[in-house]
């Protein structure tokens, strides 16, 4: 092999491994910002969730959010959790995106103490709008999901 040809080759592997390390670096900082971040967007995500509420003439609001650590194995984390007040001890909240119809719009997910999915809560007017239209079945999928017996 001529020096010439080993020049190149090691070109290549130094220009590869910095493009690797850009990427791991990129990743890094995205993950460590989502976690270091997550107390303000849980904050952010309270208080606009309960406006919304207010809004809406509801008494309910939303309380503190739930640790994932004591969530039981299999519920959805596709969303966020809360405890809400007047309801009874135990039952939480499950904020997510709802998909239906070809439209996406944020949702709460009123959820019992035995972890039963009680009421779906639209979070906007077009989510209210759309709930009219969506069909049991697909309103008992995303409660199966969120339960976790789809695990």
């Amino acid at each position: 092999m001529s020096d010439t040809q080993g020049h190149k080759d090691m070109a290549l592997l130094r220009n590869a491994a910095i493009f690797v390390g850009w990427i791991a670096g990129l990743i890094l900082i995205a993950g460590l910002t989502w976690f270091l971040t997550e107390p303000a967007r849980n904050r952010f995500l309270l208080k606009a969730v309960n406006q919304v509420l207010e809004q809406y003439g509801d008494s309910r609001r939303l309380e503190l959010p739930v640790s994932p650590g004591t969530l039981k194995a299999g519920v959805s984390k596709m969303g966020s959790w809360y405890t809400m007040t007047e309801l009874p001890e135990g039952s939480r909240a499950f904020i997510f995106t709802f998909i239906g119809d070809g439209s996406f719009f944020p949702c709460a997910a009123l959820v019992a103490p035995g972890g039963k999915v009680e009421e779906f809560l639209p979070l906007n007017s077009q989510g209210q709008r759309m709930m009219k239209r969506i069909s049991p079945e697909i309103l008992k999928l995303y409660a199966w999901r969120i339960e976790g017996a789809g695990s």
